[in-house]
């Protein structure tokens, strides 16, 4: 479970403070597909970063799962990370010199799991992904959509309780958007992992089970 209690947060800059996200409190239970949509500069990314523990808070509480995440150390983060979220980002911030199997398995690698849990799992989600046959390709040689598939599979492999996904589908068409997210969807029920995505892209509202829109900071239930 995901919890924010008062959560702001303020960048102070020379020409003057923003004001990212604005006294936010919000409550996700676990397995649930969030979606937050509004436009650019809204503060969808600045949300997600605090809620991932990229960023912290200017005030207010976040916890996941009872534990208080404004309040623990860089290491303690990392850990949390490592272990219970998995990202995806606008860009799908592949390993340019590893195939497609070699970025997958790498968080798998950093878990230290044996070489054949690691070989079961990565070889699974490729699979279900649809990216069985390009598993030896490196991203140069892999579409947009499969590229960012990749990503998806990277960030689910270690099958984490939270998927924190900031606009996974910016940069592909249409085709492939309705594709990727209709395939975060299948995956995250199977494994039952809590989604909290962040999207400008209206038409894609229909994959959530709860929508949210952000403007100038302020989430607001839809």
């Amino acid at each position: 479970m995901i919890n924010l209690k008062n959560v702001s947060k303020t960048f102070k800059l020379s020409s003057g403070d923003i004001d990212a996200v604005k006294s936010t409190t919000l409550t996700i239970e676990k397995g649930s597909f969030v979606i937050v949509s509004g436009r650019s500069g809204a503060g969808k990314t600045t949300l997600l970063n605090m809620i991932s523990g990229i960023d912290a808070p200017t005030s207010g509480e976040i916890s996941l799962n009872g534990d208080r995440i404004s309040k623990m150390s860089k290491r303690q983060l990392s850990k949390l990370r490592r272990k219970t979220i998995g990202m995806v980002f606008q860009s799908h911030a592949l390993m340019p010199l590893l195939s497609a199997f070699e970025n997958v398995e790498l968080p798998l690698r950093i878990l230290g799991l044996k070489a054949s849990e690691r070989l079961r799992r990565t070889e699974e989600i490729l699979e279900i992904l649809g990216l069985k046959y390009r598993m030896s390709h490196r991203p140069y040689e892999l579409s947009g959509g499969e590229r960012q598939r990749v990503s998806v599979a990277r960030a689910l492999v270690r099958k984490p309780e939270i998927l924190i996904a900031d606009e996974p589908t910016s940069q592909l068409d249409s085709v492939n958007t309705e594709i990727v997210f209709d395939q975060i969807k299948q995956i995250c029920k199977s494994f039952n992992t809590t989604v909290v995505l962040a999207t400008h892209d209206q038409r894609m509202k229909k994959f959530g089970n709860r929508l949210y829109d952000m403007s100038s900071g302020k989430l607001k239930s839809m």
